[in-house]
């Protein structure tokens, strides 16, 4: 009796592929969809205000394993940044964007527009630009368009 290890039920030329990839491109859209809908309700609801960036934090991520030869190190940062406000009763709030961006040019001392929650003013976010909410989402929806894309033409190739 004779045991075939070659038999695998998942393979880079498998059926199963295609529909995978659409389904993941799906769930991408769902998702930016979500967040865009979480974005659009603090824009109605929010109050709006400047900030001032008083940390930009630089998170340095080394990678020692190499993606190609030539360069043994591979190395990301991304710019998290800590803003101060005051909200219209003059308190004084300090928060963690939640959005970290590797394209984020700005410098302690600089303004922002923010938006907070009211109810409860700890609860905020950076309105526009690279470090706020629309930057990702686009990002999301087209890498969904183009994970739905490659799913349509495995299908029909």
């Amino acid at each position: 009796m004779s045991i075939d290890f070659n038999v695998y039920w998942f393979h880079f030329s498998s059926p199963l592929l295609a529909p995978l990839f659409a389904l993941v491109g799906l769930l991408m859209l769902y998702l930016a969809f979500y967040m865009l809908k979480k974005h659009r309700y603090r824009k109605r609801h929010w109050m709006r205000t400047t900030g001032t960036v008083i940390d930009a934090n630089l998170d340095i991520d080394v990678d020692i394993t190499p993606f190609d030869r030539e360069d043994p190190v591979d190395t990301r940062y991304t710019r998290e940044l800590k803003i101060e406000f005051y909200t219209t009763s003059g308190q004084r709030i300090q928060f963690g964007n939640p959005y970290s961006t590797s394209v984020s040019f700005q410098r302690l001392g600089k303004r922002m527009n923010i938006m907070y929650n009211p109810q409860r003013p700890q609860q905020a976010v950076i309105a526009s630009g690279v470090n706020g909410a629309g930057c990702m989402i686009t990002s999301i929806i087209l890498m969904g368009l183009a994970f739905i894309a490659g799913g349509i033409l495995g299908i029909i190739l």
